[in-house]
């Protein structure tokens, strides 16, 4: 399956097969399994547009957190 919205995301930034993974992989840690949801979307262009693909998973999760993007 598709995902346009990744797609884009991996275009506009530039993101790698394995960067677009290790979004996937952040959101799902974190609770969001819906890939088409406005929570999966507003999560992973987030993390692009702040360029934090390349920081440890648990820094990644803790600064979601403190963004309110999800429950902690």
């Amino acid at each position: 399956m598709e995902n346009r919205h990744l797609i884009d995301l991996s275009i506009k930034y530039g993101l790698s097969s394995a960067d677009v993974s290790k979004l996937v992989s952040i959101v799902y840690q974190v609770g969001v399994h819906d890939m088409e949801s406005k929570e999966f979307r507003r999560i992973v262009t987030y993390l692009c547009e702040n360029k934090l693909i390349n920081i440890p998973p648990e820094e990644i999760i803790e600064e979601l957190k403190r963004k309110g993007l999800i429950n902690g």
